[in-house]
């Protein structure tokens, strides 16, 4: 099916005219790539959080050297989400990223130099705008010597995220017993907030790939102590396989063709005992959630549980997941809301009642 009809079949099928408002403005900016689209959706679902990043941004720019050239490291969507900050402002010249086509055409009508040539400039200040590899860019920019005092970060101003994601919305309804799938659960930290809104917890099955991320989610399991929980070191998808993985120890560890680590997947119907009635399935998974939902087929036809699935991580996935999961349960009612002042984190959820 082409994109654009399956776009408007997933916009028919959304419930409520807050879902189809977001729905439409994300298609614009995946299509155009202005980040006007984005701010409206941002503007209108999470205004608090828009002035909260705001003054930190400013804050930043206002403690750069007034003589010193300024180059944004980072010319994906987080850096071009704070080009406005910059384009007017008489010190920026440019971005620099690694990525060689954006170094041959520009961005925006800024050129982009390479990481090789930026350390080579003993004389700009260096704005990080990315969230993904800070730490490694940071030991990049250690390893050739590059002045500490030169190098900020945008990385507090670029998102701040609801801390009700997930659970304010008014179309979801707790059982007395939850049995929670926290797909990408980082660091166990939805579970346990999921615990304080819903005080019968009674399972909850966790996976997370990344080592250093699983290790902590072990330790936090503690916090859970009324509660069941099994966390799987074992990234979701479709079918067992033995996938590349780029482990950064955060929320950005992602399966991908490039990563420097393998890592095993696992499907959530092999995992979920055949008798548990699953009550609620979250997926946050840097775009491997159309293969883990696959994965899950049997779990969401037997037990027909609420679904927050996030879309904003493939382009394909703002129609391809909407699609799956009615073809999946006709009866679920969907829902889009997002929840952060970025690119990030928006959420299609799935109901029945």
């Amino acid at each position: 099916m082409h994109f654009l009809q399956a776009a408007h079949n997933v916009y028919q099928l959304l419930e409520d005219e807050e879902s189809r408002f977001i729905y439409m403005n994300r298609l614009n900016y995946l299509i155009t790539e202005d980040f006007v689209y984005l701010k409206r959706i941002i503007d209108k679902s999470v205004p608090e959080l828009v002035e909260e990043q705001h003054k930190k941004t400013l804050n930043l720019i206002s403690s750069l050297p007034q003589d010193h050239p300024v180059i944004l490291y980072g010319a994906g969507s987080d850096g071009i989400e704070k080009l406005h900050y910059f384009e007017h402002d008489r010190r920026f010249i440019g971005f620099c990223d690694r990525d060689t086509n954006k170094q041959k055409n520009g961005i925006h009508g800024y050129p982009v130099i390479s990481p090789e040539e930026l350390v080579q400039n003993k004389n700009v200040s260096i704005v990080i705008s990315t969230r993904r590899g800070l730490s490694s860019i940071r030991q990049f920019l250690s390893k050739n010597n590059v002045d500490q005092n030169r190098i900020f970060s945008l990385d507090e101003c670029m998102i701040t995220i609801d801390p009700g994601q997930y659970f304010n919305p008014d179309f979801i309804h707790y059982e007395e017993n939850e049995i929670f799938v926290d797909a990408g659960c980082l660091n166990l930290g939805t579970s346990i907030l999921l615990s304080k809104n819903c005080p019968n917890l009674q399972k909850v099955y966790a996976y997370e790939p990344d080592p250093q991320n699983y290790q902590q989610c072990l330790q936090n399991a503690a916090q859970l102590p009324k509660t069941i929980v099994k966390v799987f070191p074992y990234g979701t998808w479709s079918q067992k396989a033995t996938l590349s993985f780029m482990a950064s120890s955060d929320g950005s560890s992602r399966i991908t063709d490039d990563g420097q680590v393998s890592i095993e997947t696992i499907s959530i119907d092999e995992t979920i005992d055949p008798q548990d009635r699953v009550t609620f399935i979250k997926m946050d998974v840097e775009g491997a959630e159309l293969e883990s939902l696959k994965g899950a087929r049997q779990t969401i036809q037997r037990c027909k549980p609420k679904l927050a699935i996030c879309i904003y991580h493939k382009p394909k996935d703002m129609t391809e997941i909407p699609l799956l999961i009615k073809s999946l349960v006709p009866e679920y009612k969907l829902y889009i809301r997002h929840h952060s002042n970025s690119v990030a984190e928006t959420v299609l959820y799935a109901v029945v009642s």
